[in-house]
């Protein structure tokens, strides 16, 4: 039997790139790379401007949620539904939490109601 040692003294390891072979498969010379082409980008459309309504009252509530806070918020003037969910949108990214509108009522989880007055 031999030994370890032995074995790998007599083999000669060549290190080889395996993907050297696939190196003339990729696009032939007349084509430029894919970085060098030009990409069709289509020009951004603005948005439209959603106003951001104010908050009217905070409160939170516990019935019928298993026990877990839920904030709810409310706003003066009864704002469009796409300016509550533009205003959730802003607020979940602002503050790092879930939220959602149920039933006309914006909904934040956990207990909001200090961090949204400032």
């Amino acid at each position: 039997m031999v030994k370890k040692s032995e074995r790998y003294q007599n083999e000669s390891v060549s290190f080889s790139n395996p993907f050297a072979a696939l190196a003339g498969l990729g696009a032939s010379s007349s084509e430029k790379p894919v970085s060098d082409r030009p990409v069709d980008v289509p020009p951004e459309t603005p948005a439209p401007e959603i106003r951001l309504p104010k908050v009217k009252s905070t409160r939170i509530e516990r019935a019928h949620r298993g026990g877990k806070t839920v904030t709810a918020v409310s706003f003066h003037n009864a704002p469009s539904d796409e300016e509550k969910l533009a205003w959730l949108k802003a607020m979940k990214k602002e503050l790092g939490v879930g939220g959602s509108i149920e039933d006309g009522v914006v909904c934040l989880q956990g207990d909001q109601r200090e961090r949204l007055k400032n």
